[in-house]
């Protein structure tokens, strides 16, 4: 069988899709090469303290222009001249230099894929502002070209049904032109990490000890200490706790420029104990944290983190914000709650520390999302079924349907 020639443009490879990409080239039929760039200035230095080493997959780096906050990958259009693949699959469907990655695709009858996560939020309001935000549509509105562009692409991967429904309503997609691969952790590395630690239960016992030295429940949260992450929030919420006589560990990984002001916050709240652990990109390390807590909270955006925990079976407590909210079911595998609300926040809390039974249902509902709809493997499936589907070419002419489904959709 001819090998699908695929070419991927990520600006940088993030150490999360490294086992995706391997696994992706190692599938039958996948001629597989991703180009890449170094870190742009928009981007924070966290990320390059997380990155893997490339291997498993071809990698080529890129030379990236920038301009202000934004970067560009020109260099991809000539080795497509050169490469000729069959499909190229590319993230920011909206910047110049995929547009132009498009234009070329299109002249050589090459599939283009956006690759993107769809919209952060559920409030249909800031839905469609999300959809209409940017200069073009300001200026040009129901005319807007660059949209229009966008959406002669031969399809879409997403990371989710509801990325799915949003690129259809709002970018003009077919539903045979849209696959979900759901965003997920490597379920398979997390699952050799787990049996470790089960073989190693005195070190999970003296460090659940340790953040719980009077038998407290432990609650942990993993990310950045900057101000979009609201741990002043869940500090608001477990004050409201104490104040009604339950005690509760709060656990902290990771470091920002919000700590000091959160140690000095913790102090003023009386919160006792909370520990901070400083940053810590090591996976296997991480899912001791996993292993020894009793709930998840992510009180500022959602982060992938959120699907580490379900895989751990953690109950989930989230804002109504992010890329990866969209997987947590209220009631069944976590809580979601509206940002910068400390009462509900305190309120999803109470009812998980009341109730082990409740806890321990919603750990087991995070657990079978992750066994039956995000891992490792739906999500390369998700770009295995992209990459093989039959193409359907589009002409660069504006037709009279696709006019009247830009003014529809704007």
């Amino acid at each position: 069988m001819n090998k699908k020639k695929v070419y991927l443009l990520q600006e940088i490879i993030p150490s999360y899709r490294v086992p995706i990409f391997k696994r992706l080239a190692q599938l039958d039929g996948i001629d597989l090469t991703v180009f890449y760039s170094r870190s742009s200035k928009a981007m924070l230095s966290e990320n390059l303290k997380s990155a893997a080493i490339l291997d498993g997959f071809r990698s080529v780096k890129i030379g990236l222009w920038e301009v202000g906050s934004s970067a560009y990958q020109f260099g991809i259009c000539w080795r497509i001249l050169l490469g000729r693949p069959d499909v190229v699959i590319a993230g920011n469907a909206d910047c110049l230099d995929r547009l132009a990655l498009l234009l070329v695709c299109k002249l050589l009858l090459i599939r283009v894929l956006w690759f993107q996560g769809g919209v952060p939020f559920i409030d249909e309001k800031k839905i469609q502002a999300f959809a209409n935000r940017g200069r073009f549509n300001r200026w040009f509105g129901t005319y807007n070209p660059k949209r229009w562009l966008v959406s002669l692409a031969d399809g879409v991967i997403a990371y989710s049904e509801h990325a799915k429904h949003y690129v259809m309503r709002e970018e003009g997609f077919r539903e045979e032109q849209v696959w979900v691969a759901p965003n997920s952790p490597d379920t398979e590395a997390l699952g050799r990490y787990r049996q470790t630690w089960l073989e190693r239960s005195e070190i999970l016992a003296s460090e659940r000890k340790r953040f719980s030295p009077q038998g407290q429940n432990v609650i942990f949260l993993l990310g950045r200490l900057n101000r979009d992450r609201k741990v002043d929030v869940l500090m608001q919420a477990l004050s409201c706790l104490h104040q009604k006589g339950l005690n509760v560990s709060l656990v902290l990984v990771g470091d920002g420029s919000e700590r000091n002001h959160l140690e000095s916050m913790a102090r003023q709240l009386n919160l006792s104990p909370v520990f901070f652990e400083g940053a810590i990109y090591d996976e296997m390390e991480l899912s001791k944290y996993f292993m020894i807590s009793d709930i998840f909270v992510t009180p500022g955006v959602s982060s992938l983190a959120i699907k580490m925990a379900m895989f751990f079976g953690k109950p989930v407590v989230t804002v109504d914000y992010g890329l990866e909210v969209h997987d947590v079911r209220e009631g069944h595998n976590g809580f979601i709650f509206p940002m910068d609300n400390v009462d509900i926040l305190a309120e999803k809390l109470l009812e998980l520390l009341q109730s082990e039974a409740l806890s321990t249902r919603i750990g087991q509902g995070g657990i079978a999302t992750m066994q039956d709809k995000i891992n490792v493997g739906q999500m390369v499936e998700g770009f295995r079924q992209a990459i093989f589907a039959e193409p359907e070419f589009r002409d660069l002419v504006v037709t009279t349907d696709e006019t009247d489904m830009m003014n529809k959709r704007n």
